[in-house]
């Protein structure tokens, strides 16, 4: 996937988020939520692209890059806890 099609569209998610009352955090976690909904239809080549441009602003909103930093965060603990849980069984 395009990464400029992809920060677009991730952008656009912000957008509609942004527009509903929340704060904030729960509207990040609300994008994070939809990204990671629609990312398992995406192309994991797609989602690393989007990762490492929310690293240099890469045109993404402030909203937009808060919910990346929690999809990178939430990704981290699964990973984290895979591997604790395969320690533990050895």
């Amino acid at each position: 996937m395009n990464i400029d099609l992809l920060i677009k569209m991730t952008n656009e998610i912000g957008e509609f988020f942004a527009r509903h009352p929340r704060r904030p955090p729960e509207a990040a976690r609300a994008v994070a939520n939809h990204l990671s909904v629609t990312g398992s239809r995406r192309d994991a080549r797609a989602d690393d692209q989007l990762l490492r441009a929310s690293v240099n602003g890469a045109g993404l909103t402030e909203l937009a890059r808060s919910a990346v930093a929690l999809m990178v965060a939430d990704s981290k603990a699964q990973a984290s806890a895979g591997a604790a849980s395969r320690g533990a069984k050895a």
